[in-house]
């Protein structure tokens, strides 16, 4: 058998040595699902490339999902319900006069704000 670790970013070989990282084990899987779907018309160089370009677009999920928009607003919005609920309740056991009007201005303003939003949704 031919070595078409060229075509991969990391040498067959070194899969074999035992790394343990569990790519071969994928490698492996990708290769007898493709041998047995086309056993007459078999290519293994075709059927590295494609593994290749499969690896490509499947590589990072984490990262992807680590650098999308929600999960940046939803990062910040836990940061933000985490020190609120914090000072709030260190304000609250000191000065709840304080705390209590800064519960009720903060609520207004989104209601405000809501309002705002509905009729200018509206108006357009």
């Amino acid at each position: 058998m031919q070595d078409f670790a060229y075509l991969f970013g990391d040498s067959v070989a070194a899969w074999l040595r035992g790394r343990g990282d569990a790519r071969f084990p994928h490698y492996e899987r990708h290769y007898r699902a493709e041998r047995q779907a086309k056993p007459e018309t078999f290519d293994l160089e075709l059927a590295n490339e494609q593994y290749a370009k499969r690896c490509m677009r499947s590589g990072g999920r984490i990262l992807r999902v680590l650098d999308s928009k929600a999960f940046k607003h939803l990062v910040f919005f836990v940061a933000l319900v985490w020190g609120g609920s914090l000072l709030l309740s260190t304000i609250g056991k000191q000065q709840p006069a304080i705390a209590g009007t800064l519960l009720a201005a903060l609520f207004i303003a989104i209601r405000i704000n809501r309002r705002k939003n509905r009729s200018g949704r509206h108006g357009s």
